[in-house]
């Protein structure tokens, strides 16, 4: 069961607040390791559903990344190089458009059915994919961090926030059998916001 947190202690980065100022410690927990970071695939523009005829491998059948999306991701991994981010793990859903947004920001990653989408969307689908995601934290102490770059409903379903918009992600800290703390949601430019903000700090 998810810790229950303080409204200080759950922090929104949107829009409106600067992303380093909202938590100056957020940085350096991220430098320091052992975190998981959930980033939802970047930008398809669009949102329709296609679960139900994706065949794996075969991105013709699939919602793919558009332009924005591929610059996001791009940019996410800059972001996390600027800003010494150390990643030791990067698992991906099957779906093409979550393995480009791997492969953009970080490289590469291992395929992990786990993250993937089910062909329907039931209420018992929906269980299993927040069992599944609590089921891939791994226990505190590992070093680094681990990004698992997926679908806003494993996310949700695990009881976590939803990560919107595409390209979202959340910030957890394990604690150990599945349970973990959110310590920030950041949109698809708060990374590249949090490096601009740690260079001009620096200067």
């Amino acid at each position: 069961m998810i810790r229950r947190l303080t409204l200080f202690a759950l922090i929104f980065l949107g829009m409106d607040m600067p992303a380093a100022r909202a938590e100056p410690g957020l940085l350096a927990a991220l430098r320091e390791g052992g975190l998981v970071i959930f980033l939802r695939h970047t930008e398809t523009g669009s949102t329709a559903p296609d679960n139900l005829t994706a065949v794996m491998g075969d991105c013709a059948t699939q919602r793919n990344l558009d332009e924005t999306g591929r610059a996001q991701a791009v940019a996410i991994g800059t972001a996390f190089r600027e800003l010494g981010i150390p990643v030791s793990r990067v698992l991906s859903s099957p779906f093409c458009r979550t393995l480009e947004t791997a492969a953009l920001a970080f490289g590469g990653a291992e395929t992990e059915n786990a993250l993937s989408l089910p062909r329907h969307l039931d209420e018992a689908a929906h269980r299993e994919m927040g069992e599944a995601l609590r089921g891939l934290l791994p226990e505190p102490g590992f070093g680094g961090n681990w990004v698992l770059v997926g679908h806003s409903y494993h996310m949700m379903r695990a009881g976590g926030p939803a990560p919107q918009p595409q390209g979202a992600a959340v910030v957890m800290r394990p604690e150990g059998q599945g349970r973990f703390t959110v310590l920030a949601i950041l949109p698809p430019d708060g990374w590249t916001r949090l490096a601009r903000q740690r260079f001009a700090e620096a200067r």
